[in-house]
């Protein structure tokens, strides 16, 4: 049999928590690089605008040579972030008036407004401006590298802490994953430690989540549908055990006559009861294995409806042979079709039962019948005889296992109801006696009824 290899559940969610953790946050990553880069695009695209329209409004003042002057000063103690070059431009004729400190290369050819152009080996953005009397025009460019250069700290200084942090969540996600799982394990531990031969149901002092509640609910209904099922058998195999030592004890007594019996006919009697005993035993024997397969069945097995009619026929058909030998009249009453949900073999079992105890226990001449009628929208079963019946105080009792009327036939085991009983709880059925059919000194034999709903 292939068996599967468990797993820790605990170390399954931690990985799953950090692994959701990680991915968003790289996606959180990939959107704040983003960000970054777009918010220093803005920044960069106005201090480009910011530059130039300062430089027009200098040289437009007719201060060229002093502007000049003071960015080679700042040139070099500093270095520029921005190129530019300054131009004249009067009667169609462009002239150079400036252009950035340790500059080798003229710029290309830009429109007015933002553009994008190769330069000097790199992408740039340009800026180009003109005054209003089109006699001057500045143009200051950015390489791209230094706007990624900007973008990448400025990311860098927001993702830092939170993957310096991403450990220390890996590491609540653990501590908060098993304790949340302290409960299931507690529950586990009590399950661990239950005694197979005492079998109590799991604490409910402790408060659990919803998610664990339902499972310790199921639990505790297994533990004692199962500590039922043993002190059902227990009690079954002592009582069984009692019911099987009285008939051997018999059979030997009986066999030791039979052997030292000098005398034909003490011999003969004597072996008569023992093929009694054997009787008995069989017909013991045979209720316990109904018992037995009857008992542990699925309750919650959903059996499509039959007619019971044709099982009930057959039952009585059967037995009608034994019944003639008696004297006894064996009778079916079909008042009205209707129809039954419950296993064909177990109706078979519960009726061959019910004739049964009513063929034994009615007695000689006795009459016993079978019907079947609707009531409303339920079907009824009934067996009824007009033998020494129950008194009304006695038949719950009667219920039990191995329980036997105030009139004992030797030959009866007392689980023949208890059969039934068992069948008709399987079956949704409800379970009734009652007085049975009238007998000549005015008194009633005994009704047992098998009522099942629509």
């Amino acid at each position: 049999m292939k068996t599967s290899t468990p797993y820790s559940l605990r170390r399954r969610l931690v990985l799953l928590l950090i692994a959701a953790v990680a991915a968003i946050w790289l996606v959180s990553a990939i959107a704040a690089y983003r960000l970054a880069h777009r918010q220093a695009d803005v920044l960069f695209d106005a201090q480009l605008t910011q530059v130039a329209d300062t430089m027009l409004a200098i040289v437009a003042g007719g201060e060229v040579e002093e502007f000049v002057d003071e960015l080679e000063e700042h040139a070099g103690r500093n270095e520029l972030p921005i190129a530019f070059e300054i131009w004249s431009v009067r009667h169609d004729r462009a002239r150079l008036l400036a252009d950035s400190p340790g500059a080798t290369f003229p710029f290309p050819q830009v429109i007015d407004g933002f553009s994008e152009q190769d330069y000097s080996g790199a992408r740039w953005r340009f800026y180009a401006v003109q005054d209003r009397k089109g006699e001057y025009r500045v143009v200051v460019g950015q390489a791209h590298g230094a706007r990624e250069h900007l973008a990448r700290r400025i990311g860098l200084n927001l993702l830092l802490p939170a993957a310096l942090a991403l450990p220390l969540m890996a590491l609540a996600v653990w501590w908060g994953v098993g304790r949340a799982m302290r409960p299931l394990e507690s529950v586990a531990r009590q399950v661990g430690e239950l005694d197979p031969q005492r079998l109590t149901p799991v604490e409910e002092n402790e408060p659990l989540p919803r998610e664990v509640a339902p499972l310790r609910a199921a639990l505790n209904t297994l533990i004692e549908r199962v500590a039922r099922a043993f002190d059902n058998e227990r009690r079954f195999t002592a009582d069984a055990a009692h019911e099987l030592r009285t008939p051997l004890a018999a059979l030997r007594v009986q066999a030791q006559v039979a052997q030292r019996s000098a005398v034909t006919a003490d011999r003969q009697h004597a072996l008569d009861q023992v093929i009694a005993g054997v009787d008995r035993m069989t017909h013991l024997v045979e209720q316990l294995l109904t018992l037995a397969r009857v008992d542990p069945a699925n309750e919650h097995v959903i059996a499509e409806p039959i007619d019971p009619a044709p099982v009930a026929a057959r039952v009585c058909a059967e037995l009608t042979p034994a019944a003639a030998r008696r004297g006894q009249h064996l009778e079916v009453d079909d008042r009205g079709a209707c129809r039954v949900r419950i296993q064909p073999a177990w109706l078979e079992v519960a009726l061959r039962n019910l004739v049964d105890n009513a063929l034994r226990y009615g007695g000689d001449g006795a009459q016993v019948r079978v019907s079947i009628r609707p009531e409303g929208k339920a079907c009824v079963l009934a067996v009824e005889d007009n033998g020494p019946g129950i008194a009304p105080a006695l038949r719950p009792a009667l219920l039990q296992r191995f329980a036997r009327g105030e009139e004992v036939d030797a030959q009866g085991c007392g689980l023949g109801l208890s059969i039934v009983a068992r069948i008709a709880a399987l079956s949704a059925a409800r379970f009734e006696l009652d007085d049975g059919l009238p007998r000549a000194d005015g008194g009633h034999g005994l009704t047992v009824r098998l009522r099942f709903g629509a």
